[in-house]
């Protein structure tokens, strides 16, 4: 059985279009399309697992500056206060921390730029 590139694409927008049901109740209008969801999974993957704390100044799996995340409406976190802690995993949920950063790419004007060079091969 052969499996298509546009295959693939379809089933992994569509499970990550499916986690995206437990959204926060203010995020109810946020509607990434189909193109973006797919960046945003490769932005993931390039990043690290969605509970990071590693000690490198940023949080989850799209990798947020403490800062960063607080400027895009994200709660404060406990792992903000012991970076490089695993006892004190980054807590927001995968659905919360999608949100946060489409409201950071809208903010960069619809770019990955505050992801670097990992949003630019990602794009």
């Amino acid at each position: 059985m052969s499996v298509t590139k546009r295959g693939v694409r379809t089933v992994l927008v569509t499970g990550f279009a499916a986690l995206l049901l437990a959204l926060p109740a203010s995020a109810a209008e946020w509607s990434p399309s189909p193109a973006w969801l797919l960046q945003a999974r490769c932005v993931h993957f390039k990043e690290g697992s969605w509970t990071a704390n590693t000690g490198n100044g940023y949080y989850g799996g799209m990798q947020f500056a403490a800062q960063t995340w607080k400027r895009v409406g994200g709660k404060p976190d406990p792992a903000f206060k012991h970076p490089g802690d695993p006892a004190y995993p980054f807590r927001a949920s995968l659905s919360e921390q999608l949100y946060r950063a489409w409201l950071l790419w809208k903010r960069d004007g619809g770019t990955w730029r505050s992801w670097g060079a990992v949003g630019t091969s990602c794009s």
